[in-house]
């Protein structure tokens, strides 16, 4: 202000410009009681922020009436979230949350992973358990690790008899499980290799079962029934090829043929309509920043959707003249008006407004605590606007591997230098002597 004050600027001046209370002599009393501070008030002179730090230590608080040393960090965490009155809103709303942080306070459940996961699994629970690790509370774990292994508990109990239940829960555990602990221990595990996982898992019981209705059993496994198997059934059942390899690899069944399936890479649309999905994305107002910004890399540079949205604001460089975005290893120059989109995504990030993701490093931050947007999330509002992912990501590559070669656009935009070439291929761009040459010293 002009005047040097800060704090609450409810007035205008003549030329429409903000005026404290004092300059504007609004007869308003906006200071809280309780910190001083000049703020929106909630009730009673005291100040959201106020408010809400009462709601939390009341539910947090024990016999005693004091909250523990170790939940002391998730009281912080809630308390100064950067909108104080969303925070108590949020707690108002959700008896399951109150209901949840008063079960901490006073000890009936402990602030462990093992004690949420007997609760009865819902978002709540899992919001809060998020919470708790982002702030030290409880240690981190992969959160889709921990709940394949759940969710593989529960489903052996769909298997129809005890020795189809022992082979899926080997398949699981020393298969499904294995993978995925390897991929945890390197990074967060990949929503897509959790859905694989759970999804061949599925469909490996619902073979089993199958066989078992008709009488025979895996180990007497015959290429005649691989064959109804696959020819009787809906396009799902060629999901339990991974089953199947596991399961001769293993000896368990005989050395059977297992058709192999497509998955679906050579879907492609044409470049007029890549170029329309490119106009639409940087014109459609009505979709968020996020999308747009994810369906214009996945368009122009043929990023997949899980790479997106692992992005943190490490890998972008915002300049007055540029935006740069870090692709593998290799730093790309967006053109104009997409880098004014992320410009101003950057300024005013979503989802960064609560206890969860006030500090988060990710450039796209999601609804979870210390997690990104859901790649599934993405796909699906692209799919409502119109955009579909795996076609349009093919599309752009075939596109791309007719201007470069293969090799450096792999190394480039992160993609095999064998995919990138299959694309070549496909798109008929001859770059067989360029890798000839490549090769030479």
């Amino acid at each position: 202000m002009a005047c040097g004050h800060i704090g609450m600027v409810p007035g205008l001046d003549e030329d429409h410009m903000p005026l404290c209370l004092r300059c504007s002599e609004i007869p308003l009393d906006l200071t809280c009681t309780r910190c001083g501070t000049e703020t929106w008030l909630a009730k009673a002179k005291t100040c959201w922020r106020c408010l809400l730090d009462d709601i939390v230590r009341d539910l947090l608080s024990g016999p005693d009436g004091v909250v523990l040393e170790s939940l002391e960090p998730l009281a912080t965490a809630i308390v100064t979230m950067p909108r104080a009155n969303s925070g108590v809103t949020w707690i108002r709303a959700n008896p399951k949350v109150r209901e949840l942080l008063a079960a901490l306070g006073d000890g009936s459940v402990d602030p462990t992973h093992e004690a949420l996961d007997a609760l009865p699994r819902t978002r709540t629970v899992e919001y809060l358990r998020g919470l708790m690790v982002e702030h030290g509370v409880v240690p981190p774990r992969d959160r889709l690790l921990a709940t394949y292994e759940r969710w593989l508990h529960d489903k052996l109990a769909t298997t129809v008899d005890d020795d189809s239940r022992k082979i899926v829960e080997r398949f699981g555990r020393w298969h499904h499980l294995r993978k995925l602990r390897e991929y945890a221990a390197a990074g967060p595990v990949r929503t897509g290799s959790f859905l694989r996982a759970k999804q061949s898992t599925t469909v490996a019981i619902s073979f089993l079962n199958w066989l078992n209705e008709r009488g025979t059993a895996l180990a007497d496994c015959s290429q005649h029934d691989i064959d109804a198997w696959y020819a009787t059934g809906p396009s799902t059942r060629q999901h339990a090829e991974r089953f199947l390899y596991w399961a001769r690899s293993n000896k368990l069944t005989p050395k059977l043929a297992v058709p192999r399936h497509t998955t679906g890479t050579h879907e492609l649309i044409g470049e007029t309509e890549r170029l329309h999905i490119i106009r639409t994305l940087l014109l459609h107002d009505d979709l968020p920043a996020v999308h747009r910004i994810a369906g214009c890399l996945l368009t122009l540079y043929g990023q997949s959707i899980t790479r997106i949205v692992a992005l943190t604001i490490d890998d972008v460089r915002s300049t007055s003249s540029a935006v740069s975005v870090k692709l593998t290893d290799t730093w790309v120059e967006l053109p104009e008006p997409i880098s004014h989109l992320l410009r101003q995504h950057l300024e005013k990030r979503p989802n960064t407004n609560t206890a969860s993701n006030a500090t988060s490093r990710w450039l796209f931050p999601g609804t979870m605590p210390g997690e990104h947007l859901n790649r599934q999330t993405v796909i699906d509002a692209l799919r409502y606007a119109g955009i579909p992912s795996r076609a349009v990501r093919n599309s752009t590559w075939q596109q791309l591997v007719r201007q470069a070669p293969p090799q450096v656009l792999a190394d480039a935009l992160g993609i095999s230098a064998t995919t990138a070439m299959q694309h070549a291929e496909r798109a008929g761009a001859d770059w067989a002597r360029y890798a000839s040459i490549s090769r030479k010293p």
